[in-house]
């Protein structure tokens, strides 16, 4: 009698064991498992990191798309310790979004730009984003969120922690020194604010005026002007002009220090692109300066174009603000730069 009660219970124990393994596999298999590796833990204030994404998602699901919003919203851990010199949230910017060819963080990513290869039964995703932060603090990097027509499961995993810092060139600067944000002063609205209405009804006046001339000579003869051949510039000639617009915008004058900053940069950047023909809009200071060393740049001009990319990347992200001799001396850096790095011509 003993010996079926013991078969009985051991029966009982074999049947639960077996269903909780069922119950346990089944929620296993609807998980949606995400990675995320980044190419370094720590970087500067702008440079760009290449992020490694993987989302192992049920062959069962259809997925829809891709969604970066977890980017917009990125966390500051160490912000509790430094209210007033940090940010709350990181200034994220993706500059690559790979083989999605996507361009805007704040919108999904269609599932036809999608690579989805299958692994071991399960739909697997895959790809390396390039990403740039403009503010110092400590950063957990999140997984994309997988868009399906139904709501899955997301296996806990642990995010890669990336820690941005100000470059050490930089922090030896006498000139500059951070400054804690102050609130915006806004001002209540004057007759001024109202000119743009009666600039748009005497554009509407001057568009009436002018259909009513050609209306009434519609049947005179149209003096045809040919198009004028499109000028092509050098690159040097290209950065220089748009160096000289820079300047005549007066834009730190004005107390525009982070557009100005920012645009002086581009211009820069894109020079470097034209020029010697390297994605320097996309690469860090110091990936410019390795890429360059294979090609024909004169070294002796690597000080000046770390110089004129670092400082400005501080200025432009890091609130600091400069003596006013500063932003006039960087735009003559970088119109000496462009001149003796030139392409010159026979």
């Amino acid at each position: 009698m003993m010996g079926n009660n013991n078969k009985k219970i051991h029966l009982l124990y074999k049947f639960v064991l077996a269903l909780l393994m069922l119950i346990n596999a089944s929620f296993s298999f609807a998980q949606v498992v995400p990675s995320v590796k980044i190419s370094q833990d720590s970087t500067q204030i702008g440079d760009v990191i290449d992020i490694q994404i993987k989302l192992i998602v049920p062959a069962d699901i259809v997925i829809k798309g891709i969604d970066f919003s977890p980017y917009l919203s990125i966390e500051n851990k160490i912000y509790a310790s430094d209210t007033v010199f940090l940010d709350k949230f990181a200034d994220v910017d993706v500059l690559g979004f790979g083989d999605w060819k996507h361009s805007d963080i704040s919108q999904p990513i269609d599932a036809s730009k999608l690579n989805i290869t299958s692994e071991n039964g399960k739909q697997v995703i895959t790809n390396t984003i390039k990403l740039a932060i403009y503010n110092m603090g400590s950063f957990e990097i999140p997984a994309p969120q997988i868009l399906s027509e139904k709501e899955v499961d997301v296996l806990p995993t642990e995010s890669p922690t990336l820690v941005v810092s100000l470059p050490k060139s930089v922090l030896n600067q006498d000139s500059l020194s951070i400054n804690p944000i102050k609130d915006i002063i806004r001002e209540e609205a004057n007759l001024s604010d109202y000119l743009i209405y009666l600039y748009i009804l005497g554009g509407v006046l001057l568009m009436a005026l002018v259909g009513y001339y050609f209306y009434k000579n519609r049947n005179k003869q149209v003096e045809v002007v040919e198009e004028e051949t499109p000028i092509i510039l050098l690159p040097h000639e290209k950065a220089l002009n748009a160096l000289a617009d820079l300047d005549k915008m007066q834009l730190w004058q004005n107390g525009q220090v982070k557009e100005y900053q920012s645009q002086l940069t581009g211009i820069i950047r894109q020079y470097l692109e034209d020029r010697y023909h390297i994605a320097a809009p996309e690469m860090t200071t110091d990936e410019i300066s390795n890429a360059l060393r294979n090609l024909d740049f004169d070294q002796r001009h690597t000080g000046t174009l770390r110089d004129v990319l670092q400082i400005a990347d501080l200025v432009k992200f890091a609130k600091a603000i400069p003596e006013q001799d500063v932003h006039s001396r960087f735009m003559t850096m970088a119109v000496d730069f462009v001149e003796k790095t030139k392409m010159v011509t026979t």
